[in-house]
């Protein structure tokens, strides 16, 4: 492996991540806010969480999915299976979406329900398709494919600023971004059948998207429960206090996608380099957090003065939230390639328990700051696990050959 070129790969995907969050966080989100109101702005974010958890985990799976077993696809020329399971997916996740919109809605707007079963479509095909770019390491298109995804969002945002249709925004960054990667990809063209791999490759993908929807349900429940228990507005003033810190850590993320594109080439990974990741990121992510806190007061007042101050009164503990979720997404890549795929129930399976019981239990005694401290704390426990996990597996494989 090539350092540079990892480093180079590393670059080029934190540039393209970040190039549509800065438009959504500091652009397009501030324009919803400013024409809906805090009420109404709540319900939208509520909305974004919602095709959020039932897109991105299919989407991401699938992608994750066919990077771990390209090779073997490849070594016995094998095509098919994941073009099905991307049509399941899609299926499921339309199903699940039209019940979600009704639930929050509370009334039966065919319009709404369509337009958020075409936006979850949308972009989980994109998660998906985006994987050809990762097989063959080449993240200069997948940067080019993130600034096409953010020019989508600009133009949609115009248009909502005439329609006030929020969705425009979604669908245009969406369906750009997705024409651009059918256009340079050929997954698409994969038959629709089924190998002799495909009843292994829908175990291990069914038992990754249970994680992941319990991963992603957890990294966006704040939202989906301060809804029905504190109102719209509470979402506002909780989602704002939280966008800095995301933003850093939504930035820093793609390194994980990058050390897993690695990762799917090697067959074992040294403890100290392990070890080294997790320093590295640690010290990063402790000058991201006092960056954060430093410079919240002034984003947050720019870009949502009405609750800003309000927001701010959160911001010590949405802030170490985020960097302990930016820490877990770059240890997560050893936990996928190196250890059975089961500990990801674990994982996640123990981490809503511990959620669950922390921000009930926790909000019962302060409120909304005893539900951040809540994900603060389930946060932390599944770092500690994660690490845990690999340092049991490294030793016991390490026994396995004495």
């Amino acid at each position: 492996m090539s350092k540079k070129k990892f480093l180079l790969d590393t670059v080029f995907n934190i540039i393209g991540t970040a190039i549509p969050i800065i438009i959504l966080q500091l652009y397009t989100l501030p324009k919803i806010g400013d024409k809906f109101g805090e009420e109404q702005y709540g319900i939208v974010i509520t909305f974004i969480s919602l095709f959020t958890v039932l897109s991105f985990p299919f989407g991401n799976v699938l992608n994750n999915i066919r990077l771990l077993l390209n090779r073997k696809y490849e070594e016995n020329n094998y095509s098919g299976d994941f073009n099905i399971l991307l049509l399941y997916s899609m299926g499921i996740s339309a199903i699940l979406v039209a019940f979600c919109t009704f639930f929050y809605e509370g009334n039966l707007l065919i319009t709404s329900i369509l337009l958020m079963i075409l936006i979850t479509s949308l972009n989980l095909i994109r998660e998906y398709y985006v994987v050809s770019f990762r097989i063959v390491i080449n993240y200069k298109k997948i940067l080019i494919n993130n600034i096409i995804l953010a020019a989508g969002y600009v133009v949609g945002t115009i248009l909502f600023q005439y329609t006030g249709a929020w969705q425009t925004i979604y669908i245009l960054g969406f369906g750009c971004s997705l024409l651009y990667i059918i256009k340079n990809s050929t997954l698409w063209k994969e038959p629709f059948e089924k190998t002799i791999l495909f009843k292994s490759t829908t175990y291990k993908s069914s038992v990754l998207l249970g994680s992941s929807l319990l991963s992603n349900v957890l990294s966006y429940a704040d939202k989906l429960l301060l809804f029905p228990l504190l109102g719209p507005v509470s979402v506002s003033i909780y989602y704002t206090s939280t966008i800095v810190g995301k933003i850093i850590s939504m930035i820093i993320n793609p390194i994980n996608g990058v050390i897993l594109s690695y990762l799917s080439k090697m067959e074992k990974i040294q403890l100290k380099i392990f070890l080294s990741i997790i320093l590295v990121t640690s010290f990063i992510g402790l000058i991201g957090y006092f960056f954060t806190v430093f410079i919240s007061p002034f984003v947050l007042n720019f870009l949502y003065p009405s609750w800003a101050e309000e927001s701010l009164k959160y911001i010590y503990i949405t802030s170490a939230t985020a960097i302990v979720e930016l820490m877990i997404s770059v240890i997560n890549p050893f936990i996928l390639k190196f250890n059975n795929i089961n500990w990801q129930f674990v994982i996640n399976g123990t981490n809503i328990i511990v959620y669950l019981v922390s921000t009930i239990v926790l909000y019962n005694f302060y409120g909304l700051a005893g539900f951040c401290m809540g994900i603060l704390v389930s946060s932390t426990y599944q770092f500690i696990l994660m690490i845990s996990i690999f340092l049991y597996e490294h030793r016991r494989a390490l026994n396995a050959h004495l």
